[in-house]
């Protein structure tokens, strides 16, 4: 069952009458209502088929009425990634942003700062640490002793 709109919640709580049987139903009192109120707030989805109060409503409408993240932002859950993408231009552009936003420019970082502020944004650290060194945002010095950050564009 889809969530039903905040617009059709909202506009049948707008209605005095609507707004006081849902009221009632929520505090548990009698509803004293006509089939056709009921059949209203069944509608929106404040109320179940069998009239009680309908759970996480609320919050099923909220979820639903969230923006769709736009660009890099919507490879992140809960400000982690779960997996780098494979097309090569959001790959590209998810990888200048984390560059960019983890790993300061002109400062030498021993592999475990690289990997500590790695795991702020992933838990498979050596894939993102590989990809960053691949497509040229972090340099890897040939003894091993160190990374930088690249701050020319690859």
């Amino acid at each position: 069952m889809t969530a039903p709109s905040w617009q059709k919640v909202l506009s049948t709580l707008a209605g005095g009458r609507s707004r006081e049987l849902y009221a009632r139903a929520v505090l548990g009192q009698p509803l004293d209502a006509t089939p056709k109120e009921l059949q209203r707030l069944v509608d929106a989805g404040l109320l179940t088929p069998e009239h009680a109060v309908a759970e996480g409503l609320f919050t099923d409408v909220l979820a639903a009425a969230a923006p769709t993240p736009k660009g890099v932002d919507r490879f992140f859950r809960d400000g982690r990634i779960d997996s780098l993408p494979r097309a090569g231009q959001d790959r590209t552009a998810l990888l200048a942003h984390l560059a960019g936003r983890l790993l300061p420019a002109d400062m030498e970082l021993g592999e475990p700062e690289v990997n500590r502020l790695l795991a702020t944004v992933t838990h498979d650290i050596p894939t993102l640490r590989r990809a960053l060194v691949d497509h040229g945002y972090l340099e890897r010095y040939p003894d091993g002793t160190g990374y930088r950050r690249v701050t020319e564009a690859p």
